[in-house]
C-alpha cells in the first residue's frame, strides 16, 4: 500500500478560535503538503466543554471523509459525486424534492434526539431542555410554529430574547428583570442549537443553508456585582454589629462555612446533617446543582454542636419558624428582612446581599491559598470551566504579586 496523500487531521486549542488542521499532498508536487484549518462553527459554542465534544466530533469527520477518499483539491461537483457513489444513495434528485426542511420545532426534537445518543450528561441535557422549551413557548405564542430552521435569523432570536424572555416570559412569572446571565446564556445555547442542527440536516438536505447570522446575538456583560464581596473592613463592622441578632448571625455562619446557598440553608433539616461523615447532604431541587454533599469544616462543626442541632428531632428545620430550629419551616424573606436594618446602619446598598457571604468565604479561601478543587467541592460546580467563570465573575486572581518587590 503506498504512502497516503494527507496527514491526519488535529485539534487546534487557540487563545481565541479553535480549529482542526490537516495536510494534503499537492496533486503536481509530490511529498509538498498544503495545510487546511477547518473550524465549522466550533468557535460559536462558547461552553468549553461542548465546545470540546463539537471540535472532537469535527476532527472524527473530517479524518472518516479523507480516509473515504475525500480530495480538498477537487471541485465541490466531483467530491459530491465521489460520496454519493460510495454511500450508494440512489434517486437522489427524487429523494431531495421529497425531503421537506425541518421546522424550528422539529429541528429542536432532533437536537435532543442526538443529545441522548451522544450520552451527555444528564445536567446538560436537563439545562438543554430548559432553553428549548422556553423557544418554544415563544414560537407558539407568537404563532411561528410552521417558521423553518433553516429560515430561522438573528432577528427572530433577538425579538426572542428581547421582548418574549424579557418581558412576557418572565413577566408573567414574577415581573423580575432578565438578567445578563440569563440573556447570555440564551445567546451561547442558540449558537450551540444551530451548530449541531445544521450539520444534522446536512445529512438530509445536502444544499440546505442556515439563515441565521450568530455574530449579530452580543453577549451583555456580566459580573457578580448582585452579590458583592464583603471587603474585611467591611465584614468585620458587619459581624460586630451581628452579635445582636444572634439567629441572624448562625444563618450567616452557616453560608460562609458551608457555600451553600440561602434557599438551601432554609430547607435544610437535621436529618441530612451527618456529623460522623462530616458531611451535609442538599437535595435537588433545593439544590441548585442537584444532590450534592458539602462538607464540614471545623468551624461548621463547633456551630453545629454549639446550636445542639444534633439532639433535636431529624425533621426539624435547622432555621425553621422565626429562624430558630423549628418543625415549620421558615418565612421566605424572615432573614433578609432582618439583614436590611445591619444594612442600613452601615449605609450599604442592595448589591450586599445574604449571598454574598459565600462569595467572601470563596474569595478568602483562594487567597488564602486552597486549591481550585478543594473550594470547588464548597460552591458545588460540576466542571473545572464552569468553576472558572465563576471565579472570573468575582474577579479573583490568585496570581497578583501581593508581598514585598522592592523599594522606589
Amino acid at each position: 500500500m503506498g504512502q497516503l496523500p494527507y496527514k491526519l487531521p488535529t485539534i487546534v486549542r487557540g487563545k481565541k478560535y479553535w480549529h482542526v488542521a490537516y495536510f494534503y499532498e499537492y496533486p503536481d508536487i509530490p511529498g509538498k503538503y498544503k495545510k487546511f484549518q477547518v473550524k465549522d462553527g466550533v468557535n460559536y459554542v462558547r461552553d468549553l466543554d461542548q465546545r470540546e465534544v463539537e471540535i472532537q466530533t469535527l476532527r472524527k469527520d473530517i479524518e472518516i471523509a479523507l480516509k473515504r477518499g475525500f480530495n480538498p483539491f477537487m471541485s465541490e461537483q466531483r467530491i459530491e459525486s465521489q460520496f454519493f457513489a460510495e454511500e450508494t444513495i440512489l434517486n437522489l434528485e427524487e429523494d431531495r424534492a421529497r425531503v421537506k426542511p425541518w421546522t424550528m420545532i422539529e429541528g429542536m426534537k432532533e437536537f435532543k434526539k442526538n443529545c441522548n445518543q451522544r450520552n451527555l450528561s444528564d445536567n446538560t441535557i436537563r439545562t438543554y431542555n430548559s432553553f428549548i422549551n422556553n423557544i418554544e413557548e415563544w414560537l407558539i405564542a407568537s404563532e411561528n410554529t410552521e417558521i423553518k430552521a433553516s429560515e430561522f435569523s438573528s432577528d427572530h432570536a433577538l425579538e426572542f430574547l428581547n421582548i418574549y424572555l424579557a418581558g412576557e416570559k418572565l413577566g408573567s412569572r414574577s415581573q423580575e428583570k432578565l438578567t445578563s446571565r440569563t440573556y447570555n446564556n440564551h445567546c451561547v445555547f442558540f449558537g450551540t442549537l444551530f451548530n449541531r442542527i445544521s450539520k444534522l440536516e446536512k445529512k438530509r438536505i445536502k444544499d440546505i443553508r442556515y439563515s441565521i447570522d450568530l455574530d449579530d446575538l452580543e453577549l451583555k456583560k456580566d459580573r457578580a456585582e448582585k452579590n458583592r464581596y464583603y471587603a474585611p473592613a467591611i465584614a468585620t463592622k458587619i459581624k460586630t454589629e451581628l452579635a445582636n441578632h444572634p439567629d441572624l448571625y448562625n444563618y450567616i455562619k452557616w453560608i460562609f462555612y458551608s457555600c451553600m446557598r440561602p434557599r438551601e440553608i432554609s430547607l435544610l433539616q437535621v436529618q441530612h446533617i451527618d456529623l460522623e461523615s462530616r458531611q451535609i447532604k442538599a437535595i435537588a431541587p433545593t439544590a441548585k446543582t442537584g444532590d450534592r454533599y458539602v462538607p464540614i469544616c471545623d468551624e461548621l462543626h463547633d456551630l453545629i454542636r454549639k446550636m445542639k442541632l444534633t439532639e433535636l428531632p431529624s425533621g426539624y428545620y435547622v432555621f425553621g419558624k422565626d429562624g430558630k430550629p423549628s418543625p415549620e419551616k421558615i418565612y421566605k424573606d424572615h432573614f433578609s428582612g432582618l439583614y436590611r436594618s445591619v444594612k442600613k446602619k452601615f449605609k450599604l446598598d442592595d448589591k450586599y446581599t445574604l449571598y454574598g457571604w459565600k462569595h467572601t468565604r470563596v474569595v478568602n479561601l483562594l487567597a488564602a491559598g486552597f486549591t481550585d478543587p478543594e473550594v470547588m467541592s464548597l460552591t458545588g460546580h460540576r466542571d473545572y470551566q464552569s468553576f472558572m467563570a465563576y471565579r472570573r465573575e468575582l474577579m479573583v486572581d490568585t496570581t497578583t504579586m501581593k508581598g514585598k518587590t522592592m523599594d522606589f
